[in-house]
């Protein structure tokens, strides 16, 4: 049995109420996983700048959505060339539960750069999720950029709205480390949010 397939069938056989200890392995294999495509992306590409912040234009939304790292840009001839990893695998396991606190949390498999959080609970208030986009986003750039070469930042935080499933967002976690993942998800268990699904479930069937 190879390491992958030990990994699935650990889960597979592991009771549902597991502990946050379990819940912070897969985060990390799930963002190892993406660090190493992105590390062979950037190996033929060393003549632009990496994680380059810009602002969106033409959406009417709040300012700390529009801001988006680019994976990797560079200028060619005169013109410029943005350009984004497309990653082509990610850790896959059947759904699991956990639960911090009062916040029941459904893992389900999910990219690194394209991660979606479905709440339980409609809201309007998204001061408190502003705030931890601008913490980890890193406008003024002061993260050292760590011996791999990446800033460990998140990319971009969609605008989260109100569907018939839930409460609406998804991450791009960039380089960010795992414990910004964790940080996350203890930010929405302070919301006094019960249950919340993660995944990539538009990318994902």
């Amino acid at each position: 049995m190879d390491t992958g397939n030990a990994f699935v069938y650990l889960l597979c056989a592991i009771a549902l109420d597991r502990p946050i200890m379990e819940l912070k392995e897969i985060i990390q294999r799930q963002r190892e996983t993406y660090l190493r495509q992105l590390t062979e992306f950037y190996s033929t590409r060393t003549t632009g700048v990496k994680e380059i912040l810009l602002e969106l234009n033409g959406e009417k939304k709040e300012r700390t959505f529009k801001l988006y790292r680019l994976d990797y840009f560079e200028q060619v001839n005169g013109e410029s060339e943005p350009t984004e990893l497309a990653p082509y695998t990610y850790v896959s396991h059947p759904p699991v539960i956990y639960t911090l606190g009062q916040l029941e949390i459904e893992l389900n498999p999910f990219y690194w750069h394209g991660c979606e959080f479905v709440l339980d609970k409609e809201t309007n208030d998204i001061d408190w999720l502003k705030t931890w986009t601008k913490k980890w986003i890193d406008e003024e750039d002061k993260n050292p950029i760590d011996s791999n070469g990446f800033s460990s930042v998140i990319h971009n935080v969609t605008r989260p709205s109100n569907k018939e499933n839930g409460f609406t967002f998804s991450v791009d976690f960039g380089t960010a480390t795992d414990a910004c993942f964790m940080d996350l998800i203890e930010e929405i268990e302070k919301q006094e949010i019960k249950k919340i699904r993660i995944g990539s479930f538009e990318m994902i069937p």
